[in-house]
């Protein structure tokens, strides 16, 4: 099982978002050392773990209606992939129909029949910054990613982010720090969140009413506050 974990590391610390499984919530669920499904299928190559599935087979018996719901099914490797999606499938004659978490674009993804996939549920999940400064500097940034940009921030519950900043990204990291002057940009919090999580654009907030700008202004510069893309969560909390 620390094997699991480590792979599920390793295919989900270049995303962006809240998809890390350590700290004190996980370590009180043991998910190193266990998995809280019925049970666990692995792939390995010359004796490596490149790929693993966690499933749960439910209540519902062998007829129509049986569901097997898969809450990982993560691979480092296109083999790997192939691999776990055939022996899922596998499981057609008992329980016909198959429930998948997914992560956009990975090696899984490139495998299965997304033409004929349909949603079965989709959670939206909140988010605002409280710590500005602290948000941007650890959220971890794409090393490709370059720029300055300042804008105004109003928050009306957390005062503190409340004014000028001058947002500075280069190398893989970033700074937020108070700007000088009054920056052409003016953002809501509720902008900030979004576009910090990857979830809009620049000028999608300005027709939202999120974002304001001054005449001859292009908002597009605060993409910047987007680079990486949208953010992603597998777990509740």
């Amino acid at each position: 099982m620390p094997a699991v974990a480590g792979l599920y590391d390793r295919v989900a610390r270049h995303r962006r978002g809240l998809l890390t499984r350590r700290g004190e919530l996980f370590d009180h669920l043991g998910a190193t050392t266990a998995l809280p499904t019925d049970g666990v299928t692995l792939v390995e190559d010359a004796g490596e773990l490149v790929g693993y599935a966690s499933w749960d087979r439910g209540r519902g018996g062998y007829g129509p209606d049986s569901v097997l719901t898969v809450e990982d099914v993560l691979a480092t490797t296109a083999d790997a992939a192939r691999e776990l999606v055939s022996v899922l499938a596998r499981w057609r004659s008992v329980a016909p129909t198959l429930r998948l978490r997914l992560l956009d674009g990975d090696a899984v993804t490139a495998q299965l029949p997304l033409d004929t996939v349909r949603e079965h549920r989709q959670q939206p999940w909140m988010h605002r910054p409280v710590d500005l400064t602290r948000a941007v500097r650890e959220r971890g940034w794409p090393p490709h990613a370059r720029g300055v940009v300042d804008f105004t921030l109003d928050d009306d519950l957390a005062d503190w982010n409340t004014g000028a900043w001058r947002l500075e990204v280069a190398d893989g990291a970033a700074e937020l720090r108070p700007a000088t002057g009054e920056p052409a940009l003016h953002l809501s919090v509720r902008g900030f969140a979004q576009l910090y999580a990857g979830a809009t654009t620049a000028e999608s907030l300005v027709h939202a009413g999120q974002l304001r700008h001054g005449p001859g202004v292009d908002p597009r510069a605060l993409d910047l506050l987007a680079a990486g893309g949208p953010a992603h969560l597998l777990d509740y909390f």
